[in-house]
């Protein structure tokens, strides 16, 4: 394994940067892939539809052992069960209902069908010239191309139900909700930031983001000299590592700080905190060749991280590791934010409040936080997942599915998945959605403003 960072935070960083934290697949040599028309789905076709998913999934979905053991669910002894569901399905939105029900049994926010407005938000990206050649949208560009027809009846048709369905994906996501808070919690001393998701339009040329962007980097302009900045991305669920990569980490620390993180991390091979791991299924193979080195047996077994796993998982999974060129590329990429953003000078330390709430993109913050230093992590743990997002087209209703090949490893094997990004200082608040979000934040905002106000002088993080 090469720079633990490089390959595992800054590589991650990339192909989440685009990850709404929601997304579909290959096979398009398969004569069944020819882009058709939604219509009544038969009983035969929906059957054929969840087998098609099921064999994908059996072979190449990377969380099945990881379920099990949290919620002791065998998800795969259940296809009969999941057929006879199938067939009592009476039209088209049943069915699609349903297929998202069966998948919601495996407890993995980042496993699902696309929605029309997802849909069409990733569609979107994929038509921008700038975007299509990397790896999150390069290989799947046909799949969805192939799917917009359908997906215009799809969108028809559960919008007939409910107009929701047919509003933006950015619009969905935000509720309505205000995103960004800014408070001073003390005067000269304590700042505090709080974001409620890391969605960025890019659909809409990423307007909004631009505002927000703007209004976070004039708050942490106005409070630079102070000595304690908390930062607040307890259940936020995602977005875009973009975001907090441009508008929080690229401002606080700028190019300094990018020099710090390359001179104690890229360079230094002994900081390989996590092993990434792929299943062996010849679909995900098939995906992700012309980017990714996947370890033979004997390569596999010669590995730290080998001995410390299951029989299962040493039988269906290998190492996998990107390929120098996209590793340099990517890093290239992250750069460009540090090198773009105005820097803010700041020299306080820094507070990030996570918990189980937080997901996807956020969790890569805290896992960025937590490799680099760049903050203190507070709260409870976040919620975790995995690696090399992929999509498949199920063959006769054009539908999408979204899933994971790769799942994550720390050095003593625990399961990122299971275990998320664990917060340096640990609070005492109930993992509970009582309330949830506005009370619990205010409860771990309150509580991390105690700690500060208990603590000595403290350095900064940088």
């Amino acid at each position: 394994m090469k720079k633990g960072l490089s390959i595992f935070v800054f590589i991650s960083l990339f192909l989440m940067a685009f990850s709404t934290g929601f997304f579909a697949g290959i096979y398009t040599s398969n004569t069944l892939f020819a882009s058709i028309e939604l219509k009544d789905l038969t009983e035969k076709e929906k059957i054929e539809d969840f087998e098609y998913m099921y064999n994908i999934l059996k072979d190449n979905y990377a969380h099945f052992y990881e379920v099990k053991k949290m919620y002791g669910y065998d998800w795969l002894a259940h296809k009969e069960e999941f057929i006879e569901e199938i067939k009592n399905t009476r039209n088209n939105i049943e069915f699609y209902n349903k297929l998202n029900e069966i998948l919601g049994k495996l407890h993995d926010g980042h496993l699902y069908v696309a929605s029309p407005s997802y849909f069409n938000y990733i569609l979107k990206l994929i038509e921008d010239e700038t975007m299509r050649d990397s790896i999150e949208f390069k290989p799947f560009i046909k799949i969805f191309k192939d799917s917009k027809k359908n997906y215009e009846k799809w969108s028809e048709l559960l919008g007939s139900v409910n107009s929701s369905y047919n509003s933006s994906f950015f619009v969905q996501m935000r509720r309505g909700q205000k995103n960004i808070k800014t408070e001073i919690l003390e005067e000269d001393k304590i700042a505090y930031l709080r974001v409620n998701s890391f969605l960025i339009d890019k659909d809409q040329n990423s307007k909004n983001y631009q505002e927000e962007k703007k209004e976070i980097y004039n708050f942490l302009k106005s409070i630079k000299d102070y000595p304690y900045l908390i930062i607040d991305i307890s259940g936020n669920v995602g977005g875009s590592s973009e975001y907090w990569l441009d508008a929080i980490v690229a401002p606080l620390i700028g190019e300094r700080g990018l020099e710090y993180l390359k001179l104690k991390y890229l360079e230094n091979k002994d900081k390989n905190t996590y092993f990434s791991l792929s299943r062996k299924g010849k679909y995900t193979k098939k995906i992700f060749e012309r980017y990714v080195i996947f370890y033979d047996e004997n390569k596999f077994r010669e590995s730290p991280i080998y001995d410390k796993l299951s029989e299962e998982m040493k039988k269906d999974f290998t190492i996998c590791e990107f390929k120098e060129n996209l590793s340099k590329q990517k890093e290239n990429y992250i750069e460009k934010f540090f090198k773009s953003n105005e820097y803010i000078n700041f020299k306080g330390k820094i507070f990030l409040i996570i918990d189980r709430g937080t997901f996807s993109a956020a969790t890569e913050f805290a896992k960025f936080c937590k490799e680099t230093g760049f903050a203190t992590l507070i709260g409870r743990s976040t919620s975790g997942d995995g690696s090399l997002t992929s999509y498949m087209r199920l063959p006769n209703s054009g539908l999408i599915v979204r899933f994971e090949a790769g799942t994550i490893l720390n050095r003593d094997g625990g399961s990122f998945f299971i275990e998320g990004v664990k917060p340096d200082i640990e609070l005492d608040v109930p993992d509970t959605n009582a309330g949830y979000p506005e009370v619990r934040a205010e409860i771990l905002k309150q509580k991390t403003v105690e700690l500060i106000k208990s603590l000595g002088k403290e350095k900064s993080n940088f």
